[in-house]
């Protein structure tokens, strides 16, 4: 099974997995890193902050970058009344 690792980087810093995880598919590392990606945001909007600015790389084993997920893309974002 492969393994894949998620390094993020947003106004934070640069956060480097050196562990990995085994997962079966890209489709499933993707979910994975939306996954993250929802946990980081919602502990910002805990502490009263939210940078979308972010973006999380997910890399093979040999860390070759494989895809990138943006934080604003995981999210949607609305204001106003609810119609």
């Amino acid at each position: 099974m492969p393994r894949f690792f998620f390094h993020v980087f947003n106004g934070n810093g640069e956060t480097h997995d050196d562990e990995g995880v085994e997962l079966g598919s890209l489709e499933e590392a993707r979910a994975q890193a939306v996954t993250g990606i929802r946990s980081i945001l919602r502990d910002e909007v805990a502490h009263g902050r939210l940078d979308l600015g972010g973006v999380l790389k997910v890399a093979d084993e040999n860390q070759h970058v494989l895809f990138e997920v943006r934080f604003d893309e995981v999210i949607d974002i609305r204001s106003g009344p609810s119609a």
